[in-house]
């Protein structure tokens, strides 16, 4: 698509569909829907990435029936997810946390916690981010986030207003290595550190691993390089949607000892392992869920 028609895409969905979204509510599940099927049916490039990516989670048995119904189960999540947050911006920290109906997984944080070297938790683009992120603000005074910010105004604004509400601390990817000092800093001031270990962001290092039975994914090495590099736990937590709400659980944390680690050292660290080990799980365990939009094989590095 030539860089007028980007520019014409997203014009429309910031100023047409995400605006409907938010001023008719009532409408805005089928709003959502009837996005979701269009996608699926037009877009052959975003529906080819998103079924490489469920039979990934589905694994090898996959046929392509549960393929298909994971894909397209996918695609609507994401629209039902993008039309939450735009209806959450005014929520309050407390009506956010609400949401969440199911935690488990806890003590090991704060056996973890008790140590007071910091904690860095790792997630995954699946479930809803910011309520899980009020949760977690009512034990620690001081959360950041490492996030890439959305090319659509509209949505950016409404997850910016989401995370202020709730005390969030932003670091941009795109801050480079201020971000990551910031980050580092929090880390050795006993602060949590919150970020997606499942994606490689522009201007974020990856490398080359097994994930998901391949292996040639690419994943991000941030997470493992941050905490171990501040002798900092990693605790995978995951969110998932259920009928009644969300539900969080928090896997064991993974503690190492203190040491400096280059990128390409990331793949064959025990924690790495460990972190990788933890996502397919909880990827495996609700692969309907993983929100993943980009190409976890064979990607650049």
């Amino acid at each position: 698509m030539s860089a007028i028609g980007h520019m014409a895409s997203r014009v429309l969905v910031n100023g047409v569909y995400y605006r409907a979204l938010e001023m008719f509510p009532g409408a805005a599940p089928m709003l959502t829907r009837s996005v979701a099927r269009g996608l699926g049916a037009f877009s052959a490039s975003l529906r080819s990435v998103v079924a490489e990516n469920a039979r990934l989670a589905l694994g090898g048995s996959a046929t392509a029936e549960d393929v298909h119904r994971v894909t397209s189960t996918v695609i609507l999540r994401m629209q039902n997810a993008i039309r939450d947050t735009l209806s959450s911006s005014t929520s309050t920290a407390d009506a956010l946390a609400d949401r969440i109906v199911d935690f488990s997984g806890q003590d090991g944080y704060h056996r973890a916690r008790a140590h007071a070297r910091g904690m860095l938790v790792a997630s995954i683009h699946m479930g809803s981010f910011e309520p899980c992120l009020a949760l977690l603000r009512k034990y620690e005074s001081r959360v950041h986030v490492l996030f890439h910010p959305d090319p659509m105004p509209r949505f950016e604004q409404a997850r910016s207003r989401m995370r202020a509400s709730i005390g969030i601390v932003e670091h941009r990817v795109s801050d480079g290595v201020d971000a990551w000092i910031a980050l580092r800093d929090a880390l050795e001031a006993n602060e949590v550190v919150v970020m997606h270990a499942d994606r490689v962001m522009p201007r974020q290092h990856g490398a080359r691993m097994s994930f998901l039975g391949i292996d040639d994914a690419v994943l991000p090495t941030g997470p493992v390089r941050l905490a171990v590099g501040c002798g900092a736990a990693i605790v995978p937590a995951f969110c998932t949607q259920g009928a009644g709400g969300l539900a969080v659980t928090m896997d064991d944390p993974i503690c190492m000892p203190q040491e400096i680690l280059r990128s390409h050292e990331v793949p064959g660290h025990a924690a790495q392992r460990q972190l990788v080990a933890s996502m397919e799980r909880a990827i495996r365990g609700s692969p309907d869920q993983w929100l993943a939009f980009w190409r976890v094989r064979g990607g650049a590095p």
